[in-house]
């Protein structure tokens, strides 16, 4: 390696212990080892404190602190995920507490959650868009049924859908979940 750089650049112009011992280098390694560590602390813990104080001003305040507290934690395996108020909501839970009728009495491993979770599973891998968006179109496809009086469950909307893409469609996967959604919502309101 060393030859071929050679050959491209010639023959080095110092020795090694040339560049080392210059002056200039040897007073700049004195000046950057002599600077206390202090100031550059304190500017540092300084500009975290205003970080977090506008942060929690502007996003939110103690929701989003929590929030972010309880995310770090569980990323990190300081704090076992819990289904507290800070615990995230996942897709299934919020398609089950915004189409059922009692969404207080819901609990998020309810059967009807995992019934809707097992749906989500198999159908994501299909899709482009990711679960929560899924998730919107869903109850989405549930309000527009429901406003014209059709019913219709989350569970026979994901089936169906699932159902359109079979093994048949594989190679147009990952498709736009949310067009079959909205096709499936156009049918079902035709038809009646």
């Amino acid at each position: 390696m060393a030859r071929s750089v050679e050959a491209l650049y010639g023959p080095p112009r110092w020795s090694r212990g040339d560049w080392q011992n210059d002056l200039g280098i040897a007073r700049l390694r004195t000046k950057i080892a002599a600077q206390p560590l202090g100031p550059v602390v304190r500017r540092t813990l300084l500009m975290a404190a205003v970080a977090f104080f506008a942060w929690y001003a502007f996003l939110g305040g103690a929701a989003s602190l929590r929030y972010a507290v309880s995310f770090a934690l569980t990323a990190t395996h300081l704090a076992p995920e819990t289904a507290g108020p800070t615990a995230r909501v996942t897709p299934e839970y919020l398609i089950a507490a915004r189409t059922v009728a009692d969404p207080e009495a819901l609990a998020p491993t309810a059967p009807f959650v995992l019934q809707l979770k097992a749906l989500l599973d198999e159908l994501s891998p299909k899709c482009q868009e990711d679960r929560y968006a899924l998730a919107a179109a869903v109850i989405g496809a549930h309000d527009a049924l429901a406003s014209r009086g059709l019913e219709a469950s989350p569970v026979s909307i994901l089936t169906a859908a699932n159902v359109r893409l079979s093994a048949q469609t594989r190679l147009s996967w990952p498709t736009r979940c949310g067009d079959v959604i909205n096709r499936i919502v156009a049918e079902r309101t035709a038809a009646r």
